[in-house]
């Protein structure tokens, strides 16, 4: 590191030479001013760890001096001691103090007390230094750890992807047909098992998104009683197979609120699937709403087996597993309860668990009640008129160089009916784009040769303007910013889900009636 440096200020060129051979050593380096002015032009050029000012100085005098120093931001947290050989009263002690001083030394100067306090501020100085370059350190190494991890989860997804829709191709085909339970056990222990391990690569990919920087909001304004009633319909499937019955208590008929949508319904599905895991069959779960205030209050009551009160305070840390047990043998993550938290702070918003050992627990969430200004682009009218589907078929294009994951995507854009052309990399369509006239393209962003940004970027330079939408394994802020910037209309996560393309469709059939 660069030597520390420390600014002497005072009028007198003689006590400058007599404080400076006092504190001068190899691991310093001593800048001196003959007056205010002088220091503050100074304290524009370098970097101090401590200043040593006279009081007592024509034009500017060192309380003047320092309450202009204090007063700048990156001068402000620097320690200020104050030398003097006349200014001795207790009034002007304190109003060195008050200024800003860390300490108040009287001339003439005891060289032993002198050099022992400067060496301590240099010390502290340097700590401060080092320990900044160590969190720089590691600020660089939990960016590429968080880099590395979203690539392995890229490259994981994909085949998890493959195997988990086949398994439930093969149970939803075969499972009415097949005559041996033991076959149709191990299809749903592949298929388990492969949502287990998308959701452990999923919540890694969240925890890496959220400790990459703050999250982003993208709020709304939601009917909360349509968001709920939604939500409860959602997981009664799940709740179901433990004949487990979730009961909506929602007192808010005709709230609107503005939050993130897509992630406070990650919290909720999170509480609600661990109400689930921890519950035994026939028991009731209560969803419960109410607005109090600007609050809106919203609580997820089991009755299951509860938690030990001791373990209650570690519940959000990662990877915190308590002592109860699934009662059907689910497994869990451990991570779910962190990105809960984190979701709930981004809102602003408190969450609090109260739990008894052989009754139940009660999650608490505590969100303030936000509203936006309506927007045009908000708007999902089109002048009253009603939208019909049409018979007409769009030209898709698809293109994934790998090949398993183009066979899975045509199985799914097979479903939603149109012209399907699957296409190996950027370079197949850009020499076919002319014979094709696709009106919706899907590309996957990472391919070798030319990317899924470059492709739309030269789609767009070729003048054609029609929806282009990124597909990848992984989708951040930096997925989100370089899309946007190749001329790409919205990027998803793989594989492609039947309604998300749906609805791209149905917008896109909307806007050509409109």
């Amino acid at each position: 590191m660069d030597k520390a440096k420390i600014l002497i200020v005072d009028d007198l060129v003689e006590n400058l030479y007599s404080l400076e051979q006092i504190i001068e050593k190899e691991d310093r380096e001593i800048i001196s001013a003959t007056s205010g002015n002088e220091a503050l032009k100074l304290a524009r050029k370098h970097e101090f760890a401590l200043v040593i000012t006279d009081v007592q100085m024509p034009e500017m005098n060192g309380f003047e001096f320092v309450e202009i120093f204090r007063s700048r931001k990156t001068t402000q947290n620097v320690p200020v001691i104050f030398a003097t050989a006349i200014n001795k009263e207790k009034e002007y002690v304190i109003k060195g103090y008050s200024e800003g001083a860390v300490d108040y030394l009287y001339k003439p100067l005891d060289p032993d007390i002198v050099s022992a306090k400067v060496d301590i501020f240099v010390t502290l100085y340097n700590q401060k230094r080092a320990l900044e370059q160590q969190y720089q350190e590691l600020c660089a190494l939990n960016q590429l750890k968080n880099k590395f991890l979203g690539i392995a989860a890229h490259d994981i997804r994909n085949p998890l992807a493959i195997i988990e829709f086949y398994s439930k191709s093969l149970l939803k085909e075969l499972g009415p047909i097949l005559n041996d339970p033991t076959k149709i056990q191990e299809l749903e222990n592949i298929f388990i098992s492969t949502k287990f391990a998308q959701n452990l690569v999923n919540d890694f990919l969240d925890i890496s998104k959220m400790e990459s920087g703050n999250i982003e909001l993208e709020e709304e304004m939601v009917n909360v009683h349509h968001f709920l009633e939604s939500n409860i319909l959602f997981n009664q499937v799940f709740a179901s197979k433990k004949n487990i019955n979730l009961i909506g208590e929602i007192e808010v008929d005709g709230l609107e609120a503005a939050f993130d949508k897509n992630k406070m319904n990650q919290v909720l599905n999170n509480l609600i699937t661990n109400a689930i895991k921890f519950s035994h069959q026939d028991t009731t779960i209560h969803l419960k709403a109410q607005k109090k205030g600007d609050y809106l209050l919203l609580s997820i009551e089991d009755e299951g087996q509860g938690i030990p009160e001791k373990e209650i305070t570690h519940l959000f840390d990662p990877f915190a597993k308590t002592s109860v047990k699934s009662t059907a043998g689910e497994k869990s993550t451990g991570l779910g309860l962190m990105i809960v938290k984190k979701i709930v702070d981004a809102h602003m918003a408190e969450i609090t668990v109260t739990s008894k050992v052989g009754t139940g627990s009660c999650f608490n969430i505590k969100l303030p009640i936000k509203t936006l200004e309506p927007t045009e682009a908000a708007s999902t009218k089109t002048n009253g008129q009603e939208i019909h589907a049409t018979d007409e078929k769009l030209n898709i294009v698809v293109v994934d160089d790998d090949i398993l994951m183009r066979t899975l995507s045509e199985v799914v854009f097979s479903k939603i009916g149109g012209n399907i052309t699957m296409l190996e990399d950027g370079e197949a369509l850009l020499d076919q784009v002319d014979s094709i006239g696709p009106d919706l393209i899907f590309t996957d962003i990472n391919m070798p040769g030319i990317s899924g940004y470059d492709l739309a970027k030269q789609i767009r330079d070729k003048g054609i303007d029609i929806p282009i939408f990124g597909l990848t394994g992984l989708v951040n802020d930096e997925v989100q910013a370089l899309s946007k910037k190749s001329g790409i209309d919205g990027v998803y996560e793989k594989p492609p889900v039947e309604n998300l393309l749906k609805h791209l469709i149905s917008q896109i059939y909307e806007e050509r009636l409109a």
